[in-house]
């Protein structure tokens, strides 16, 4: 009898991963069991990918009748192939600089799009958690995120300062010295805007510590410029469009902040000083927009990528109560990437991780993931793994992917892999493979879809 129980169980499982339910009401944090739950109760577990559309048109192709595409479209058939991948989950891009078209002026028919296509993934049994993206804040600095009207305001005096202190010197082991982004000499478009083809020559992350991105994001932590005002409106904007939308999960507030102002107070490059300090009081005021749109609303809050995680070490995170609410808020998740590349310069000299450092990958991803499931714990929040991956279709791949899984896994932790095709990604995809789900002939990557193609309970 326990047998045929259990057999009952196990096939009753089966069936639920196979089949996608559709998205219906919206989810919450119960605070209770740190658990996401959907409006039955169930706990929700989310896998899933990261769609982010760096350049026009920002968004997928989506419209019913559109054909498939290996590197842009988002349709029927993409979603199909999601959910019979076990895909329940999307992390989508609505960028600032898509947005925002001029100082206050909001594109509705951008936004209207971007809502037909959550829409879309929801009656296909996908949430969708509304990222504000950036790489390097601006197109002006080989980056993508804010419109450039605002960024040529902030960049015009734009100086690196002191760096003598020793207190740089791990910081200028990752990313290099501050330069001016003048200093490249690379050729511009007509806009101003240096070519992807010339950024493409460094690695993005290299163009964090030029002056001009250190500046934007001095301004945006300070609001220098009423930089951080128009931030928080460009929020308000995004809040007010989607926070009833039973198929939002949630917002990111912003992707992967770089501390900044730290050559005038170098105590920012204390772990956790950075997220206190400057990123703790940014997301308070962008969550007051979240809360007055819906107070529902859920704020999946990054810490910073550095200094709270660098060449092997992996630090508290230095929030003491999720911004804007309290322990065990019912609004908040915390958020945070792992990618093995972190561990060292030369991890990814290939573009993906060294296949003979398994092991080095494995205690990385546990010691980050362990270490961010514990600051949730103490925060009294779930917590969310929202992109890892950004590898080829190679065993090394489906071992990056594993190993991040794995440990989600025992955390019962969400995730997103990055990404699920390219989508003009001008700054991460700088290599000569396909980080998507498809290579440049079109041909499905079956390493990395087996890979992600996890057995697990979306929802109990």
């Amino acid at each position: 009898m326990i047998n045929n129980m259990l057999n009952g169980v196990l096939q009753a499982a089966l069936l639920m991963a196979q089949a996608p339910e559709k998205a219906a009401s919206q989810v919450y944090v119960d605070p209770a069991s740190r658990a996401i739950r959907d409006p039955e109760g169930r706990q929700l577990i989310f896998h899933g990918v990261n769609v982010v559309y760096k350049l026009p048109p920002y968004v997928p192709t989506h419209d019913k009748e559109s054909p498939f595409d290996k590197d842009n479209s988002l349709n029927h058939q993409d979603m199909t192939e999601l959910t019979n991948w076990g895909m329940n989950f999307v992390r989508l891009g609505v960028i600032w600089e898509a947005v925002e078209v001029a100082p206050g002026q909001y594109n509705q028919t951008y936004l209207d799009d971007v809502e037909k296509l959550i829409n879309q993934l929801g009656a296909e049994g996908i949430y969708t958690m509304v990222d504000s993206h950036q790489d390097v804040m601006s197109r002006l600095v080989c980056g993508e995120g804010m419109p450039d009207f605002y960024a040529q305001e902030v960049i015009k005096d734009a100086e690196c300062g002191d760096w003598s202190s020793k207190d740089f010197d791990w910081l200028k082991k990752i990313f290099g010295t501050c330069r001016s982004i003048e200093s490249y000499n690379y050729t511009k478009d007509a806009q101003g805007r240096p070519l992807i083809s010339e950024c493409n020559k460094e690695g993005f992350f290299k163009y964090y510590t030029t002056a001009e991105s250190l500046a934007i994001f001095d301004a945006l932590y300070n609001d220098h410029y009423d930089l951080q005002t128009r931030f928080v409106a460009y929020w308000e904007v995004l809040a007010n469009k989607f926070a009833n939308n039973k198929y939002v999960i949630g917002f990111d507030p912003l992707n992967e902040p770089f501390p900044a102002g730290f050559e005038n107070d170098t105590s920012l490059l204390k772990p956790g000083q950075f997220d206190e300090r400057q990123l703790a009081p940014l997301y308070a005021r962008i969550h007051e927009k979240y809360m007055a749109a819906n107070p529902k609303s859920i704020n999946y809050f990054e810490t910073g990528q550095y200094p709270d995680s660098y060449q092997g070490y992996v630090f508290d995170a230095g929030f003491t109560t999720p911004p804007g609410g309290n322990i065990s808020s019912p609004n908040h998740v915390l958020n945070d990437h792992s990618y093995c590349c972190q561990l060292d310069t030369h991890m990814c000299d290939s573009g993906e991780p060294n296949v003979n450092k398994s092991k080095e990958c494995s205690d990385w991803h546990g010691l980050r993931i362990q270490t961010r499931e514990k600051n949730a714990k103490s925060l009294g929040v779930p917590l969310i793994i929202s992109e890892f991956g950004a590898c080829y279709g190679s065993d090394v791949c489906a071992r990056e992917i594993t190993q991040v899984a794995d440990e989600c896994d025992k955390a019962l932790a969400g995730w997103a892999y990055w990404q699920f095709k390219y989508y003009a990604d001008l700054t991460t995809t700088a290599g000569t493979g396909s980080e998507g789900f498809y290579n440049k002939d079109g041909s499905l990557q079956d390493k990395k879809v087996k890979a992600l193609s996890r057995t697990y309970m979306q929802r109990t």
